[in-house]
């Protein structure tokens, strides 16, 4: 994936044009009722005037008696138009604000914080740039293939490559299901390459998108030798969002771990990102070409004891899925 400056001014636009629409459609929404139900935009005149009123008698410090009664004159009007609504064949809500996200009201922040739907349009951004969106498209669940593995069993092994691949694909649609109540934990998919480890990761990220989660999907050098890098080494502050998106995205995704040139800053930053999405509850996924015994020989007994203890460890094995695949591409043009 390659990464550019994604511009805050560039998504604070499309925030502008979101509520623009929306205020656009709410105008429309009360020109079509004022036409159909006059009564609702007397209502709604009488309504703005009570308001006023109520605040004036608020700063005036007025009769208690008073304002409770502007209160339940006003509460007496709100419910008169919403059973004319309702009467009529609408929500009962249909005059009301409109948002697409209610949380921040379509501002993208909430507290000078940004907004959840904020950080999931700079990853819709960098997926846009990646490519990821139409990968994704392709490689899902429901062109996730069973065929390609074997249903012999292999010496040694329990399960046949077939009944494994199944067992795992069940286990995965499993944790995207379950992901919303918080009772999954962290995945490890280890095997040797052109396995479906990738496809199968393509497949929790595309179902977890289209849940609206925050999915940051990242290659192990993309990780290492790009973000945090850039950042921490360079402190290029380019990479300040990308860097706190590692630490609180819903799922983080770390692709093909092991092929990272690894080091002392790589190990000390790895056991970082997994220990402190631990602490916070955030999810990690992680895939890798190495066996758990090459993942301890290569990496410290703090960060295996991390992932022994907290991940579900998935061990795709069988025959070359690409191999396969070119195999019957060429046998077809014979």
């Amino acid at each position: 994936m390659t990464y550019k400056k994604l511009r805050i001014e560039d998504i604070l636009h499309d925030y502008e044009r979101i509520r623009l629409h929306n205020v656009r459609t709410l105008r429309d929404r009360k020109e079509e009722i004022y036409k159909l139900i006059p009564r609702i935009e007397a209502i709604d005149t009488e309504s703005s005037l009570s308001y006023i009123n109520a605040a004036r008698q608020k700063l005036l410090k007025n009769d208690e008696e008073e304002v409770n009664a502007t209160k339940e004159k006003n509460r007496n009007l709100t419910k008169e138009k919403q059973e004319l609504l309702i009467i009529n064949g609408y929500p009962k809500d249909y005059l009301e604000p409109i948002y697409d996200c209610p949380y921040c009201l379509d501002t993208g922040y909430i507290n000078q914080q940004k907004c959840r739907c904020f950080i999931n349009k700079i990853i819709d951004g960098l997926y846009l740039q990646s490519n990821l969106k139409n990968v994704f498209e392709k490689e899902n669940f429901s062109t996730f293939s069973l065929d390609y593995y074997s249903k012999e069993k292999l010496p040694g092994k329990e399960f046949s490559p077939y009944e494994n691949a199944q067992n795992i694909l069940e286990k995965a649609k499993k944790f995207t299901r379950e992901f919303d109540e918080g009772k999954c934990g962290n995945i490890l998919i280890y095997g040797e390459t052109g396995l479906g480890k990738t496809f199968l990761t393509n497949c929790i990220a595309k179902e977890l998108l289209d849940k609206e989660h925050s999915v940051f999907y990242l290659s192990s050098n993309e990780l290492f030798e790009d973000i945090l890098a850039n950042y921490i080494m360079n402190r290029n502050n380019d990479y300040a969002d990308l860097y706190s998106f590692i630490f609180t995205c819903e799922l983080l995704i770390i692709d093909d771990l092991g092929t990272e040139l690894t080091n002392n800053f790589i190990l000390s930053e790895l056991f970082e990102i997994i220990n402190k999405r631990e602490i916070t509850g955030n999810k990690t996924l992680i895939s890798t070409n190495l066996s758990v015994k090459q993942l301890r020989d290569r990496y410290s007994e703090r960060i295996m004891s991390r992932i022994v203890d907290n991940y579900t460890v998935f061990n795709l094995y069988g025959d070359n899925i690409r191999y396969q695949k070119r195999k019957q591409a060429i046998n077809s043009l014979a």
